[in-house]
């Protein structure tokens, strides 16, 4: 049936002042929502808290100041030597991504896991929020090609060379990625080169078009999360300030999970 998308305001500022170092130093914060109640329900088998806290912290030592693996970057961006045959390239490429998997792969999910809870809990609002849905924003928000918009606007359905966030094959669910102040300030001004390509699209587009204006007018960016745990995650009261009456607005896609 494939994955079930959802877009959020986001406080991109929060997020690498207070959560990003958290997890670069003691994880005071981390350890706070690793072993709450709400912790115990995202967390799946949420045991061995100590051990399991201290891998993420030795394992966030070696991620880069955007929360993304240079080890994992380095693999992905490794470029086939002159005599280097194709499929042996590739290959080796293939294996050392999956080898990086297997030795990683139980504390990015658990990264993943709590990440979500701490950042819905301190610096992004779960509702009300844009439905990606399985393929509806692709289908309906299109960019010119090779444009800034184009760049930007990829980011919310698709990962990042070096990023953690990638589904493993025993877990789709948490963050996608996210887009800064910065980088929506940029898509505003580039807006022209973002439209929608079918007339019957057109309601979903100016959805979306308002969801990035309320952003921008409250200084904040956008994150986008996949088969996220909204029955937990709409019981957390939002660190936001941002009101949006959904009716009065005439938004038909950006909704509140009840």
């Amino acid at each position: 049936m494939g994955d079930w998308n959802t877009l959020h305001h986001f406080d991109d500022k929060t997020f690498y002042s207070m959560i990003v170092p958290d997890f670069k130093s003691n994880g005071q914060l981390l350890r706070k929502y690793f072993n709450s109640k709400f912790g115990s329900y995202i967390v799946y088998g949420n045991d061995q808290n100590e051990e399991r806290i201290a891998e993420i912290l030795r394992f966030s030592q070696f991620l880069d100041n955007h929360f993304k693996s240079d080890t994992l970057l380095n693999i992905q961006k490794r470029k086939k030597g002159i005599n280097e045959n194709y499929s042996d390239f590739i290959q080796k490429r293939n294996q050392e991504e999956e080898d990086f998997q297997k030795a990683n792969g139980a504390i990015i999910e658990d990264i993943n896991h709590i990440l979500t809870l701490m950042i819905f809990s301190e610096c992004a609002g779960f509702n009300p929020h844009l439905i990606l849905g399985r393929s509806i924003f692709t289908g309906s928000v299109c960019a010119k090609p090779k444009s800034i918009a184009e760049n930007i606007i990829s980011k919310l359905t698709d990962n990042e060379l070096g990023s953690i966030f990638y589904p493993s094959r025993s877990n789709r669910s948490g963050i996608i990625n996210w887009i800064t102040h910065e980088e929506l300030q940029l898509l505003w001004l580039d807006k022209e080169n973002i439209y929608s390509e079918k007339e019957e699209t057109g309601k979903y587009f100016s959805d979306f078009l308002k969801f990035v204006e309320i952003a921008l007018e409250n200084n904040l960016g956008l994150i986008s999360g996949t088969n996220m745990n909204e029955s937990i995650l709409k019981l957390i009261q939002s660190p936001l300030s941002v009101k949006i009456d959904v009716q009065e607005l005439g938004l038909e896609y950006v909704i509140n999970y009840e």
